[in-house]
Order: C-alpha cells, then structure tokens, then sequence
C-alpha cells in the first residue's frame, strides 16, 4: 500500500493513479485504495435521506454512541446484481463500532439495502464486543440509486459489498487492514511503494476475527447472506478453523456451501452478496443462483417466489480496467513485489471443486 502518516493519507496523483490500476486487477482490488490511516480523514456527515423526518440519522461523530433506528429506512433493490438499481439507499455509517467504512475510497459508493447495511453494521458489534481490535474496513456497496459503477461488474443494485480481512502486523497484534493478497499460509504484505522494498511490512490473516465476522452475518437470517467470494485456499483456512471450534454445524455447512472463488481469485477481500429481501420481490428484484433450499423455504414463509435474472443491458457495463492496462501503469516494482505475483499464479485461475453450489 501508500506511505502514510499517522493522521493522514499521503500519495502523488501520479502514483495514485498507477496504484490504482495496477490492484484493480493484479490484485483483484474491487478493493483498491491505500492504507487506511490510523485517523480516518474527515469526510462528510451520513447524507441520505430517511423514512421518518423525526428520527435522526447518525453523523460520524455520533454513530459511536446512537443506536440506529433501521426501521426509519425502505430500501428497494430493483433487477439484477449486475444490471440494477437502488430505491431508498442506506448510507453505511462512516464509523460504528467495530467498523469503518474505507476513507481512501469515495463515500459516494456506500450505499445498500436496509438489510444489507444492517447486517454488515450488527457483524462488525458483534466482533468488537466479543474480540475487541482495530475496525473492519468495508470498501464499495453501491450507489445511493444504484447502477454501473467503476471497476466492478456488480455492485448495482445495493447487494453487494467488499470487504477487507481482519489483519495482524508483524508484532501478531490487530493492524489497519489494506487490500493486499494473502497465501495459502495466510500470510501476506503491504508493499506500500511498490518500487521501495524498505517499507514492506508483513502481515498475517486475523483467522479469528475474520471467521466471526462471517459467522455473524450468516446466522442473521434477516440479513439472508447468499455469496461469500474469496480464494479457495483462504476458503480453506477459515473452514479448518470453524471446524476446530465450537461453531454450529449448520453455520459451518451453510459457510461451506456459500463460499466459491470466482475469476478474481479475490484473495485480498471477500466480495459478499445479499439476496433480495422478500418484499423486494414483487417489485423486481432479482436473484442470481445459487438458490439454496433453505432460501426457497424462506420465500415460501414469506409467500413469494424468486425472479430470474433478466437480461443484462449493455448501459448497465461499467469500466473495467484490463490486465494489461493495470500493469503497464504501474511503473517499477521492487523484487519482492514480482515475486508475489509470479507465486499468485499458483492460485490465480477459480478451482473447479465439484462442489453443489461453486463450479
């Protein structure tokens, strides 16, 4: 990631902007962005408008302190994950316990489902409250009415979020996470300048914070997960982990079954995915697959039955930067930095596990 202070970002618009392209696909980075800071940097107050003039919204000073009353918010999700729009957006709190949403991206694209926002929000309390640790970064939702936006082939209509794993500094203490890409060990660097060797610092995969986070939002049944996208191997690392501890068995399957590595290996962020809520369904929303058994019994509850996709409108394409683009304008990296993406490629292209849910 960029060199930083302690109170503030600090980066060139030219190597910013080489950065940028070079992890929007080198290192899957639907997760670009430099470190966040100690500090976040001060960004405006939550913008969006609510069901209910009389409730407040929480501003960044007082989302620490002020229950947030998800009542007062009616979100719609219209069509598909990739080809969509957002009704009544909610804002993701630029802070709340146990959460921040990234200062080095654009607060423009924090918006989601009442749902989703909701369930991401509880996570991250529950991490907090039970660990304790520095908070986890959460990168792009959508935004506030949805539609394409840059570098990511999703992220459309307030389903889908990025968020970056829980990590330990060299010292095996919390450290501010950034979107670098971790091995099968789950051990990882923050190369900072890519050109500079001097300023690596070593990470490794939080396991246990990471695996409660997910645990969380999969046993919010109001939240209704549908996809965990992560490299196969980090897969592997955190369901050996449940395994070994007391965590429920459906809680374990449901993980098991939710998670698949997709083209980006996605081995520096989980990109989640929600599924429509039911009441979204009569006015359009739509479900990718898979459609797991136990969420058709919960539209049959609810009385509804799901969409399928509809056609994807060639408006609906945003900008995506191609690999090759990526790496011409990333300029000179150090050794260490080529090495990491030569041993990338042991991992790079998705499996093919034969699993129910992930082909």
């Amino acid at each position: 990631m960029l060199p930083q202070t302690q109170t503030k970002l600090r980066y060139t618009p030219g190597r910013m902007r080489a950065y940028e392209l070079f992890t929007s696909v080198l290192v899957c980075a639907l997760a670009f962005g430099c470190s966040p800071a100690k500090k976040p940097v001060a960004t405006p107050p939550i913008d969006a408008v609510k069901a209910d003039p009389a409730t407040p919204l929480p501003s960044e000073g007082a989302s620490q302190a002020l229950p947030i009353d998800w009542s007062a918010f009616d979100s719609t999700s219209i069509r598909n994950p990739n080809d969509g729009a957002l009704r009544g957006g909610v804002p993701l709190p630029l802070t709340a316990p146990g959460l921040q949403f990234n200062p080095g991206r654009n607060p423009d694209a924090r918006y989601g489902t009442v749902e989703m926002v909701r369930g991401l929000v509880d996570a991250a309390s529950r991490v907090d409250r039970e660990l304790g640790g520095l908070p986890v970064t959460i990168n792009d939702l959508s935004y506030e009415q949805g539609g394409p936006i840059p570098r990511h082939r999703s992220h459309q209509s307030g389903r889908d979020v990025d968020v970056l794993f829980y990590q330990l500094g060299p010292d095996g203490k919390p450290i501010d996470s950034v979107g670098a890409f971790f091995d099968r060990r789950g051990a990882g660097m923050d190369f900072r300048d890519l050109a500079d060797p001097s300023d690596d610092v070593a990470l490794q995969l939080d396991i246990p914070r990471t695996w409660l986070f997910l645990q969380a939002l999969i046993e919010d049944d109001d939240a209704q997960l549908q996809d965990i996208f992560v490299a196969e191997h980090l897969r592997a690392l955190l369901l050996d982990y449940a395994q070994s501890r007391d965590v429920p068995e459906t809680t374990v399957a449901r993980f098991a079954d939710m998670t698949c590595q997709p083209n980006y290996p996605h081995d520096d962020h989980f990109h989640f995915r929600f599924f429509c809520a039911p009441d979204d369904i009569p006015k359009g929303c739509r479900d990718s697959e898979p459609m797991y058994p136990w969420q058709r019994q919960r539209l049959r509850d609810a009385g509804v039955r799901p969409l399928a996709l509809a056609p994807t409108r060639k408006r609906a394409k945003a900008k995506i930067v191609t690999h090759e683009e990526a790496r011409e304008a990333a300029g000179p990296m150090d050794a260490e930095v080529e090495r990491w993406l030569e041993l990338r490629k042991q991992w790079v292209d998705p499996p093919h596990p034969g699993r129910t849910y992930c082909r």
